[in-house]
């Protein structure tokens, strides 16, 4: 039997319980998961909000979401429509360049498709940056000669 305390149901001893427990054994609730952190999808929130802000006029900056949790069916239409395991995060043009910013967070690794994707890219004229934080990224791009506009305060 369960009776009602408050917001959440709490067992009581019973021999009538649903689920097999022998009558007369406690029944404990089960603590609930701890909510998930998405500590690289925060950074990247921090790294467009940014390059909103820094990025000179004659440039342009997107996201390229290939990480998104798909059904068996959508990603095989994705991939059908060319998308790519190992892709960037982001990519920004500036002046005819493609530089890509591939963000992980501070214990990420890259995976094999991804660093098998960077040396494609590198190896087709791309410039690649691994950034772990916007000050990373502020930095990355200043030594690929991007004139910012603004710049990461401490």
């Amino acid at each position: 039997m369960q009776r009602l305390q408050g917001r959440r149901a709490v067992a009581r001893m019973s021999g009538d319980l649903p689920f097999g427990v022998p009558g007369g054994a406690w029944v404990q609730r089960v603590p609930e998961p701890a909510v998930r952190q998405y500590p690289e999808a925060e950074l990247q929130r921090a790294v467009h909000r940014y390059l909103l802000l820094a990025l000179p006029h004659d440039a342009l900056h997107f996201a390229i979401p290939n990480g998104l949790m798909r059904s068996r069916k959508a990603a095989a239409r994705a991939k059908g429509e060319g998308v790519a395991a190992g892709v960037c995060d982001l990519c920004v043009i500036y002046r005819g360049r493609a530089l890509f910013i591939e963000l992980k967070a501070a214990a990420g690794r890259m995976s094999l498709a991804q660093r098998t994707m960077h040396k494609r890219l590198i190896h087709c004229g791309a410039e690649v940056m691994l950034c772990r934080s916007v000050d990373d990224v502020e930095r990355s791009l200043r030594e690929a000669t991007v004139p910012l506009r603004a710049t990461v305060m401490a």
